[in-house]
């Protein structure tokens, strides 16, 4: 057995056993390593000195591991995988301390959900720089497929080329209506019930806008809205000055302005919320797409 004080010693010789494990001579070893042959022969010859065991044992022209050499590269390349995975992950670990990621994400996601991910994640990393874009869902998947955003986050993400898609949470859609308008009282309505009011729509472009049509659409006919707007929260006030009816999300504001939000008794009533990434090889982003997810979780709703 070597001492402890032989360890330095010896960890610095195991890349030669190693070398001569992986090549099956010391020529090759010492080729593969950029050193002269001689050079590598004597660190073997040094190695088994300090382990005061038999590493090698010659056959023929050349030389083969004992069982104990053997054992021993084995040992040693286990040893040299994990700190190489080491010295990755602190590697990665530096670039994310003063890393930067750029998201898009639509207007609404921004109210909560969003800055809630941005809190979370900036506890462990708080020197990570954020360059933020909000507006409507196409403009987000308009900014990932520019290179002006590393990943958006949207209501029904699709899949494009050179990105992955991941869900993250579902969320019910709501009608949202003045508290005094006639089915403010009604726990629940069906998409038949919505059929003929007056309808406030989002534009065209915004996730919410096709959510609506593909609930209302009716015998091959899109909704016909009264008004349509470019913010959700210009058609929640347009509906609390009972101007018409408009579906949304719940809101996450307690505060009471002046609509009731009423659950739509329709399986379709219903959207997901995901994250599309594009392949940009930022290490800062998986990390903040582990951070949705651990949000989305905390949230009750994942998918998946």
């Amino acid at each position: 057995m070597s001492d402890d004080a032989d360890w330095p010693a010896i960890l610095k010789l195991l890349p030669v056993l190693v070398a001569v494990a992986q090549t099956g001579s010391v020529t090759a070893a010492a080729e593969e390593l950029g050193v002269p042959q001689p050079t590598a022969s004597r660190s073997l010859a040094r190695l088994t000195e300090l382990v005061r065991t038999p590493l090698v044992r010659r056959e023929g022209r050349g030389v083969v591991l004992t069982e104990a050499g053997r054992r021993l590269a084995e040992a040693a390349q286990d040893g040299m995988a994990v700190i190489r995975t080491g010295l990755a992950e602190v590697r990665q670990a530096g670039e994310l301390e003063d890393g930067r990621i750029s998201i898009a994400f639509q207007t609404l996601l921004g109210e909560s959900y969003v800055p809630d991910v941005i809190r979370r994640f900036r506890r462990r990393w708080p020197r990570v720089g954020f360059g933020l874009r909000h507006g409507s869902r196409a403009l987000c998947l308009r900014a990932v497929a520019d290179g002006e955003a590393e990943l958006a986050i949207v209501a029904d993400p699709p899949t494009l080329p050179g990105t992955t898609t991941t869900t993250l949470y579902t969320e019910p859609l709501l009608a949202v209506v003045h508290h005094r308008h006639p089915l403010a009282s009604r726990r629940s309505v069906t998409v038949e019930d919505l059929r003929g009011l007056d309808l406030i729509m989002l534009s065209a472009g915004y996730g919410l806008h096709e959510s609506a049509r593909r609930l209302l659409r009716h015998d091959g006919r899109d909704p016909e809205p009264v008004f349509e707007v470019g913010d959700y929260r210009a058609a929640r006030g347009l509906a609390a000055a009972g101007l018409g009816m408009t579906i949304l999300p719940a809101s996450p504001s307690s505060i009471d302005d002046g609509v009731r939000e009423i659950p739509i008794d329709d399986p379709r009533a219903m959207r997901e919320i995901g994250v599309l990434v594009a392949d940009t090889g930022n290490p800062v982003v998986p990390e903040f797409v582990r951070a949705l997810r651990v949000a989305a979780g905390a949230r009750g709703r994942v998918v998946g």
